[in-house]
């Protein structure tokens, strides 16, 4: 039977389109691609007008709903249910699993999710109601769906107890005659003044609340009647089939047409005529036909009295006998054209649900426009507690079942991770328990969330660790390097860039510190580069700037040898950057001047032979360029300055190299020379 529940329209701004028509063709199983097109045949293309509009092509794709707040509270808290079912399943024997407090705890979120959308929507004015209206409509369906499949399906108790599971869940799914019989119960007596009274009565017995029901009735204030007496008596004579009261099927259906039998004759004696409201209830519970046909009148959809009807006609009903009578039922539902006859596509899922239709149930779910986060979680649950049943017609059945739960979860995984960054976490959880292929899509789209925050950056990166996605760790860290080095936080640009573990990003941070120096005569973050550590050895340029820090606390607390010999050190290095000859150099001019050397002769050698071999053809070629290109050189400088700010690695080009002149050579040679005179003095001193 086709659903008349009418469907949403949208217009697509194509003038093309509106002048031809429209074709479109699947892109993935969500997204559509729509473009102009006619299917006219000329005769001639001389006769084909000219086209002067835009050609465009547009891409469909249903909404993302799960980034809402409260939904994705929902997806957070069942992504927990999930998660604990995928370890108990791989820890625990399945004999001893309860699948059914998982899925109750399943719908206990769901449930909460609607309350809190039921109470945003009536205490909060918002721009678009009609939207949570729907959020609303989308997950009571959900529930709902889910409640059935959970009593007629998960739990194996219900293949005998069919009525009775199916009277609870129209009872919870229709609270309205519960709720209205629990005020009337509270007024006491002369209750039957309100005109609410006999629908509320009538409420109660299609849904099989007998006592309630009679607790009414009592209250009535004709109760001492005959009329009434009889109607208790037939009430609390009615014989009702448990699966564990030890009667037979046949014997029970005996009490049953034996008890129906004088109940009717009673009717049909007229005891009850003079309460035509009680006859009618009497005749609901005898499960008269055309009384029951009557009362489908006031029924909001087609399985709200189902369930009662079945008490009062086919109480002993096994599933595999559901569908029948459900179809029977919808057909003289249908026909009565009541109150609300329209077939929604949720009264359609229902249908199947009751007709043990699995394989079409889980095609219907995945329509219900919730991201799939339905069909996702159900189908992993019947998978793992083994109803998972698709009806494919192979002979490997089970693989085929595996594979669809399998490619379930790797498709909302993904969606979940594709998203906004709020779900990731989730979807990381759903991947890890997929098909393969989902286990390598962990590593991709984890590298390609975008990072917000240093905070969600430690998220990330902690996720990496705990998978071992050692590159997707660089790839973060590197991200950062950038976003901070454009803020110009070269201290957490130089933290980050080490924890990146990629040489060619610390040396680039560091050739900025260096370049500071150079240009200003001052490291910048000396906290930073004074806790790195061993970490240095990531990168020579690394190695270089915290030895060089290094020298330069050593001639702060005025231990010139040490420092002295730190300095040679780096001279000899053979990591030391070119633009830093200068500064390297000028630093040994006051440790060669003391009074009492500090570097001996040998090492004042290295200090000459460094002079003459690096900074002197240094100077040479520096003057070469100036003289050849100077006006261009200008103008090149321009551009880097203003690029220095977005480049990842500077433009280096030291003060102190551009104004190093031959007084600093001089300079140098000068003071070598004094402290190659003290040193071999002293060096040559015989003391007796």
């Amino acid at each position: 039977m086709a659903s008349r529940e009418p469907f949403s329209t949208f217009t697509i701004p194509c003038n093309l389109g509106a002048r031809h028509g429209l074709t479109a063709a699947w892109i993935t199983e969500d997204k559509i691609s729509v473009t102009a097109y006619s299917n006219q045949l000329l005769q001639s293309i001389n006769k084909r007008p000219a086209n002067t509009l835009p050609v465009n092509v547009h891409h469909l794709t249903s909404n993302f709903i799960l980034d809402e707040p409260i939904l994705r509270s929902l997806v957070s808290e069942c992504s927990n249910v999930f998660l604990n079912l995928q370890l108990v399943k791989n820890s625990t024997p399945a004999a001893s699993i309860d699948y059914l407090k998982i899925s109750r705890s399943y719908r206990s979120a769901i449930r909460a999710c609607l309350e809190k959308l039921q109470d945003l929507l009536t205490t909060t004015k918002l721009r678009d109601p009609e939207q949570y209206q729907n959020y609303v409509t989308i997950f009571y369906s959900v529930e709902c769906i889910w409640h059935l499949v959970e009593i007629l399906i998960i739990d194996a108790s219900s293949v005998n107890a069919v009525v009775a599971n199916l009277l609870d869940w129209v009872r919870f799914h229709f609270p309205t005659a519960e709720r209205l019989a629990t005020e009337l119960l509270q007024q006491g007596r002369e209750v039957d003044s309100s005109d609410d009274y006999w629908p509320v009565v009538k409420g109660l017995i299609v849904q099989g609340q007998l006592n309630v029901a009679r607790a009414l009735l009592k209250l009535h204030t004709n109760s001492e009647s005959i009329g009434f007496e009889v109607a208790e008596q037939i009430l609390q004579t009615m014989p009702v089939y448990s699966v564990y009261g030890g009667l037979s099927v046949q014997k029970f259906k005996s009490q049953w047409q034996y008890w129906t039998a004088n109940a009717r004759s009673k009717i049909d004696a007229g005891i009850l005529a003079s309460e035509p409201e009680l006859e009618e209830i009497i005749k609901l519970v005898i499960g008269d036909r055309k009384t029951w046909t009557e009362q489908c009148r006031y029924a909001s959809c087609w399985y709200e009295f189902f369930p009662g009807y079945l008490f009062y006609t086919e109480s002993t009903c096994k599933y595999y006998e559901l569908g029948t009578f459900a179809n029977s039922w919808l057909s003289q539902w249908i026909s009565t054209g009541g109150s609300n006859p329209t077939y929604k596509y949720l009264d359609k899922i229902i249908l199947s649900v009751m007709e043990n239709n699995l394989p079409q149930v889980l095609h219907n779910i995945q329509n219900i426009c919730d991201n799939k986060w339905f069909v996702t979680h159900l189908v992993d649950l019947l998978y793992h507690c083994g109803h998972l049943t698709l009806s494919t017609g192979s002979n490997d059945e089970q693989d085929a079942e595996k594979k669809f739960r399998e490619s379930l979860l790797y498709d909302f995984g993904c969606l979940l991770m594709s998203r906004k960054a709020f779900l990731w976490e989730a979807g990381l959880d759903y991947l890890e328990f997929s098909s393969t292929e989902g286990l390598g899509a962990r590593e991709a789209l984890l590298a390609r969330i975008p990072i917000k925050n240093e905070r969600q950056a430690m998220k990330l990166i902690s996720a990496a660790k705990k998978y071992g996605f050692t590159s997707v760790e660089s790839e973060i860290c590197k991200v950062l390097v950038k976003r901070n080095l454009a803020n110009r936080l070269y201290g957490n640009a130089m933290e980050w860039a080490i924890r990146s573990r990629d040489s060619f990003y610390v040396t680039a941070v560091a050739n900025i510190f260096l370049e500071h120096y150079c240009n200003h005569g001052e490291i910048m973050c000396e906290d930073v580069i004074a806790n790195i550590g061993a970490k240095m050895f990531v990168s020579p340029r690394l190695i270089f700037l915290v030895k060089y820090y290094d020298f330069r606390q050593f001639y702060r607390e005025r231990s010139f040898a040490q420092a002295a010999e730190l300095l040679i050190n780096l001279l000899d290095s053979k990591i030391t950057p070119n633009y830093f000859w200068p500064s390297l150099l000028a630093d040994t001019i006051p440790l060669l001047e003391f009074k009492e050397p500090v570097i001996p002769t040998k090492e004042t050698y290295t200090i000459l032979h460094h002079l003459e071999w690096d900074l002197v053809p240094m100077i040479e070629k520096r003057k070469e360029q100036l003289k050849a290109t100077d006006s261009k050189k200008m103008h090149v400088d321009g551009d880097d300055e203003g690029n220095d700010q977005q480049a990842l690695i500077a433009k280096f080009s030291s003060n102190l190299l551009n104004n190093c002149t031959d007084d600093l050579v001089k300079l140098l040679r000068l003071a070598c020379a004094r402290n190659l005179a003290r040193a071999f003095i002293i060096e040559n001193t015989v003391v007796d």
